[in-house]
């Protein structure tokens, strides 16, 4: 088949992985190749890498998927990886090139604004004052940057997403259609993950929480900056893009690695005027001085639920999260009503901020026996909630 300039061919394990997160499922291979169905589609995939073949696939997904074949393929290719697009946008200046100086700079601020958040998704500080995560910068070493994109000025960074083990057939699923399902277990969010998630978070909450309202947030509003994972480095860092004279407007948009479920209600797309340069300089300032938000409160994601007494009015949840620094897990004890509600946060892919007393017990993770906040970690960006 052949195939326009534009599109790069990916790996044919890329491929696999691609159709697998997709919801094809494989028969047994045969001589040349195994055979991927999806409800009355089939398609055929080579056992070895063969560029043709894996074109003329790569053209019978995008009639399937009814998409250009190009994002196809960059799809494919990029199936292990979230990509944060990163654009500075400005009509009157930047088309089809942009200024040394700026592009400098927005290259820097990517490095430092992921960076930032690849500490803050360890251990949520208003500074970090020097004091990078070790882990987070494994991270960042393991980030790349795509190629620039023509029209305003785009750079794609790309954070490798470890592809997870594929789940046990016989798994409880969370709904049962006979029974209420007594226990369910799921992997964990990986940190890699969790610091793309923190990445899209303080952009959400800076627009949220600082730009849209207009005003310098109050003491409650800069706690729950950094409860998102702002950090005063953070803003820095966005500070120093938008006072560029040739960016009107400073905008991400993430694509989700497949392999890993992502959050529904998570934006996509956030962007930030550069008429708010002043307020979120403002902002980096104050969380010079701001505390460090109380121990007892943290956020996760959901990777457990017991309700072992079909009578019992309350039910148990798991959140997997980071305390001082490490991967735990905090068991967290619900009103039935609100355990039900948690199923479904819990399949949007939503991670949740529990607030409450962690009582310790010998032999197993600490528990929250009645939680004084518990609700998605997105809902806190919406206007007027916290």
């Amino acid at each position: 088949m052949w195939l326009p300039d534009a599109v790069v061919l990916p790996a044919l394990a890329d491929l696999v992985s691609y159709l697998r997160s997709r919801g094809w499922s494989a028969s047994p291979p045969g001589p040349g190749g195994t055979l991927w169905t999806k409800g009355d589609t089939r398609i055929g995939v080579p056992l070895d890498p063969d560029d043709v073949l894996i074109g003329s696939v790569l053209g019978r997904l995008a009639r399937v998927e009814q998409r250009d074949l190009k994002a196809v393929a960059d799809a494919v290719r990029h199936v292990r990886f979230d990509v944060t697009y990163l654009r500075a946008v400005n009509d009157y200046r930047i088309v089809d090139k942009i200024p040394l100086e700026t592009a400098t700079k927005l290259i820097s601020a990517a490095r430092t604004m992921l960076r930032a958040t690849a500490t803050t998704a360890r251990l949520e500080r208003a500074q970090i004052a020097g004091s990078y995560s070790r882990i987070g910068d494994g991270v960042v070493r393991e980030a790349f940057m795509g190629h620039t994109e023509r029209g305003s000025f785009i750079i794609p960074v790309l954070v490798p997403i470890p592809e997870p083990e594929q789940p046990d057939p016989e798994q409880p699923t969370l709904y049962d259609e006979l029974e209420e399902p007594v226990r369910y277990v799921t992997a964990a969010e990986p940190f890699e993950r969790r610091v793309v998630r923190t990445f899209a978070q303080s952009m959400q909450a800076v627009r949220d929480l600082v730009v849209e309202p207009g005003r310098v947030p109050n003491a409650d509003s800069l706690h729950e900056l950094v409860y998102r994972g702002v950090s005063r480095e953070f803003c820095a860092a966005l500070v120093n893009v938008l006072d560029e004279s040739a960016v009107g407007e400073f905008e991400t948009i993430v694509d989700w690695a497949p392999v890993v479920p992502a959050p529904d209600t998570m934006p996509r797309q956030v962007s930030i005027n550069a008429e708010a340069v002043d307020l979120v300089r403002v902002v980096a300032d104050r969380l010079r001085q701001q505390r460090a938000p109380s121990s007892q409160m943290f956020s996760g994601t959901i990777v457990q639920f017991r309700h072992e007494e079909p009578d019992d009015p309350f039910g148990e949840i798991a959140v997997s999260t980071m305390r001082r620094g490490r991967p735990s897990e905090v068991r967290v004890r619900l009103p039935i009503d609100t355990y039900r509600e948690a199923w479904e946060w819990h399949n949007s892919g939503r991670a949740v901020l529990v607030e409450g007393l962690i009582r310790k017990s010998q032999g197993r993770a600490g528990i929250v026996d009645n939680p004084a906040r518990f609700q998605p970690l997105d809902e806190l960006m919406l206007p007027g909630s916290g």
